[in-house]
């Protein structure tokens, strides 16, 4: 058991320094989208094996992914910011549509953050088109509420250690994102997998 946790905690350890590593080579900008993706890539393939996270397959996920996880990056934080503006700007104003418009806009904020992390998730288990990836993500959204909770939920807590623990940033953190992402989204992963097979036969 112990052995099992440190091998654990060594996986999580080696994926989070990884991607620190590699979002400074894209010089952050341009390496957190493809770094996030190479590290979902080799915690889906390593199967909790800290031996299968090497240096050599983290280069060749990161290059494999550089356009096209940069572009899914920025098109989703982009979205993201745009509605984070305007909520900045409709809590400023008072009145019940304000409360509503406020609301409204958070909902499509997590809608959208949550689609993200389908999306990274998918990207390592399927080749899809990028207009595909995106719908299947945005339906994964809206097939179980309480998966869309639980994502959600873990990661506020994986942040809020790292509020309080700022070394988890460098260590852990973003490991730990990762495999909750692949945690949470499990149920309904096999599910659409059920049905691409099905629709497949």
């Amino acid at each position: 058991m112990v052995d099992k946790g440190f091998k654990g905690a060594w996986l999580i350890i080696k994926l989070n320094l990884l991607f620190v590593l590699f979002s400074l080579c894209g010089l952050v900008v341009f390496g957190v989208g493809p770094a996030l993706q190479m590290m979902n890539d080799l915690f889906v393939e390593s199967e909790f094996d800290y031996k299968e996270i090497t240096f050599h397959k983290a280069w060749k996920s990161f290059k494999d992914h550089f356009i096209r996880s940069n572009q899914l990056f920025w098109l989703y934080n982009g979205c993201l910011a745009i509605l984070f503006y305007n909520l900045y700007l409709s809590v400023q104003l008072k009145g019940l549509l304000w409360l509503i418009i406020d609301f409204l806009l958070l909902t499509m904020s997590l809608l959208i953050f949550v689609s993200y992390q389908y999306v990274l998730v998918y990207e390592s288990e399927y080749e899809l088109p990028m207009l595909q990836l995106i719908k299947l993500s945005c339906i994964s959204v809206f097939l179980s509420f309480s998966s869309f909770l639980k994502l959600l939920i873990g990661i506020a807590v994986i942040l809020g250690f790292s509020w309080g623990m700022k070394g988890l940033l460098l260590f852990a953190t973003f490991a730990l994102w990762t495999a909750w992402n692949n945690i949470a989204t499990k149920h309904n992963r096999e599910f659409v997998e059920k049905r691409l097979v099905g629709n497949e036969s």
